[in-house]
């Protein structure tokens, strides 16, 4: 079920709990599980992009809304710092929804970052991931704050025509890539996802850009597809794909086509920073140069 670009958002109250162990899968590839922080469902972008994975995993929920029981999440966020000997220390908050979205709807992130500060504090290593396709705008409640080193701000970013033919309503490449720079200028960690890539188009240029800025890693990722989204997006965006090549795994790229375009936006960044991989297994990261035994992805501590 696709939600209507007119559809509303909404709040409401979660009544399930906030924080839950996310493992990754197919379990051969090389991600990192983390701890999912789940501030909402859907995304506050209109229209949603293209390709997103959300139209086939949240296929079940009726409406885009951000879960407005904020002081409860807080809690959940409080008792999860203070647990040690977990297996992760990173909470995404940027796995079921855009992280900064729907902050004009439903604020919350401010606060979020003011309870990570208190854990850096105390000499906790627990780190707050957040996740966006956001500019300037979506950005301002981090710009308004000080940095805080247990919180980490990726930017997902694309080719410039990619993203106005897929990502139309998130922000623009260079708004994102503007924001990056002002968090980064102001002492905030900054990671980049140049996800998903398309095969066919340039990323020399956002490329450049990327290692201008010096983030502290890049994940690369391709277009990618599981069988559920397979099933729900019709719109011939995936007919370049090869089909899954095991049970629940996911349509991709022919091999090939994905390792030139790892290799062309790894020499465009010029060794700038660690690159990862997004959802792909050993073979892969051994073939484009990189090392799965050390993986220095998005998702990583």
């Amino acid at each position: 079920m696709s939600i209507p670009p007119s559809a509303p958002l909404l709040t409401r109250p979660r009544k399930t709990r906030f924080i839950e162990l996310l493992r990754t899968t197919p379990a051969r590839t090389v991600c990192p599980n983390f701890y999912l922080l789940a501030h909402a469902n859907g995304c506050a972008f209109r229209p949603h992009c293209d390709y997103c994975y959300l139209k086939g995993s949240l296929w079940h929920v009726p409406i885009d809304s951000a879960f407005d029981n904020v002081a409860r999440m807080l809690a959940d966020v409080r008792r999860w710092i203070a647990r040690d000997n977990l297996e992760t220390y990173v909470l995404n908050a940027g796995n079921l929804s855009d992280s900064l979205a729907f902050e004009p709807i439903r604020p919350a992130v401010q606060a979020l970052v003011e309870e990570f500060r208190a854990a850096s504090a105390a000499g906790r290593r627990h780190t707050l991931l957040l996740v966006t396709k956001g500019g300037v705008s979506e950005c301002r409640p981090l710009l308004e704050a000080a940095p805080c080193p247990n919180v980490i701000v990726s930017f997902s970013v694309n080719c410039a025509e990619v993203a106005r033919a897929h990502e139309r309503g998130a922000a623009a490449v260079a708004d994102r890539m503007d924001a990056a720079r002002r968090l980064k200028a102001a002492g905030w960690r900054v990671r980049i996802r140049l996800d998903p890539m398309f095969a066919g188009y340039e990323y020399g240029s956002i490329a450049g850009g990327i290692r201008g800025l010096a983030p502290e890693r890049v994940t690369l990722g391709t277009l990618r597809a599981d069988p559920h989204l397979l099933r729900v997006v019709n719109h011939g965006l995936f007919g370049a794909l090869a089909p899954p090549a095991e049970p629940g795994g996911l349509a991709r790229y022919p091999l090939d086509t994905r390792l030139d375009l790892y290799r062309a936006a790894r020499a465009g960044l010029g060794g700038v920073c660690p690159v990862g991989l997004c959802e792909e297994t050993r073979d892969v990261w051994e073939a484009a140069g990189l090392n799965p035994a050390f993986p220095s992805c998005n998702c990583a501590e």
